[in-house]
């Protein structure tokens, strides 16, 4: 049997069987001490018979050196009384007085605490009287047949303990423990559940209510997809339709542009055509990395140039927008990245950056090498909110007009896929301050 730390239920079951036994030892050590007594009295009641019955067929004369012999033989005092005369041989005057009072006819008599007697007729006029001391109501105990039967009760107490244990408390218990866990529980079956009892119809219930909850979390769970997909539906479509909207009136321009103005509409529309077109490229590529994430294709990358490249990229809406982009990243700070989803996710932040500050500003990119690789984008704009801050990762979370709430949380995710991590904080006096933490490049330049 195995003893864990005592629960409420184990403690009541705990208390009640050591009552039981408590009350069951008490009551037998009474039985036994009153099968003890009665045993004893038979005994007594036999043997002042016996030696009645000797002494008659033996023709044995009542005097004083028949019943001292035959006393000291039984271990007891025997006195003759005939006719109710004098006893022989004489006893102590204190007990004299009392074995007066013992007659066939009273049985055994108490004498006080320490002795007990009996008359026994031995023929018309003539009684035998035995005295005995008083066995000790404890010496009962010291006896290897009260050992025995105590010994044996203790046993069946602790043999029933261990099935009560073992039938009711531990299926109790191992119900109790899983409870907890009913919504993650992946194991087909629960011990106790093949029974045809109440602990059985528990196991049982159990076992449905399980099936019942992984039911309504799948059922669940495909609510939030649908839910999920048709929130990013609706924002991506709302994000495309400004730049499909300019790329349709520069598309218009070039199209209706005379032969010679035409040199000068490529110049002006082509620019913005391959801005937009790059921005829709990323609305789509976000799409399919929360629609179908994958482990990251990483190759060593110089975070310098990719960082570089994304300046470049982001230029025009840069320009603008008034914001001024100043980026310091050292050539030799590598890491290992999936490029392409390196450059999304730092350009969502770039695009944020900008965004933040519609009236001009300056982004500062800087780069830095220690334990890992950091990227640190601080910009000149409001900074974040008490709430951005809190919840920045946290997809569709956005207070922008019309933002779909996805341009960090995928960044964090990409930095979380690649064992980095994105840590966003205001800079005071200056505006919104976002780090990205990469691990450092082990693969082989």
């Amino acid at each position: 049997m195995t003893f864990r730390p005592f629960s409420a239920f184990w403690s009541r079951i705990a208390v009640s069987f050591a009552l039981f036994v408590a009350m069951g030892s008490t009551a037998l050590v009474f039985w036994l001490q009153s099968m003890a007594q009665r045993e004893s009295e038979h005994v007594f009641t036999a043997l002042a018979r016996t030696n009645a019955q000797f002494i008659k067929s033996a023709r044995l004369a009542p005097v004083s050196r028949v019943a001292e012999p035959l006393g000291r033989v039984l271990g007891m005092q025997m006195f003759f009384r005939r006719n109710a005369g004098p006893l022989v041989p004489s006893p102590d005057p204190s007990l004299e007085a009392a074995l007066s009072k013992v007659v066939p006819e009273r049985g055994i008599v108490h004498l006080g605490r320490d002795a007990e007697a009996i008359a026994m007729p031995v023929e018309p006029g003539l009684d035998l009287l035995l005295v005995r001391p008083v066995e000790p109501k404890q010496e009962f105990l010291r006896r290897p047949s009260t050992h025995a039967i105590l010994g044996s009760f203790w046993l069946l107490s602790l043999a029933l303990a261990w099935s009560v244990t073992r039938g009711v408390v531990r299926p109790l218990r191992l119900l109790a423990s899983r409870l907890p866990l009913i919504e993650k529980d992946a194991e087909a079956t629960l011990p106790g559940a093949e029974r045809h009892d109440e602990i059985g119809e528990v196991a049982r219930a159990y076992l449905a209510t399980r099936a019942q909850l992984a039911s309504e979390r799948e059922r669940r769970i495909a609510a939030e997809r649908f839910a999920l997909l048709g929130r990013m539906a609706t924002g991506l479509a709302h994000e495309i339709h400004n730049p499909l909207s300019a790329i349709r009136l520069h598309a218009q321009l070039l199209s209706t542009a005379a032969p010679g103005e035409l040199a000068a509409a490529n110049a002006e529309s082509v620019p913005v055509l391959l801005s937009e077109a790059a921005r829709i490229e990323s609305l789509v590529n976000q799409w399919m990395f929360l629609a179908r994430p994958a482990p990251p294709q990483v190759a060593r990358t110089g975070l310098g140039e990719a960082v570089a490249n994304i300046v470049r990229m982001q230029a025009a809406l840069a320009r603008h927008a008034g914001v001024e982009i100043e980026e310091t990243v050292p050539r030799d700070l590598y890491a290992d990245v999936d490029r392409r989803r390196f450059t999304q996710a730092v350009c969502n932040i770039v695009v944020n950056a900008i965004q933040a500050m519609p009236g001009g500003g300056r982004l500062t990119i800087a780069g830095e090498a220690g334990k890992d690789a950091r990227l640190v984008f601080q910009d000149t704009g409001s900074g974040f909110s008490a709430a951005a801050l809190a919840r920045h990762a946290e997809l569709f979370f956005s207070e922008k007009e019309g933002g779909m709430g996805i341009g960090l949380s995928v960044s964090s995710e990409i930095l979380k896929a690649h064992g980095g991590a994105l840590l966003a904080e205001n800079t005071p006096g200056v505006g919104a301050k976002v780090t990205l933490i990469l691990p450092l490049s082990t693969l082989p330049a």
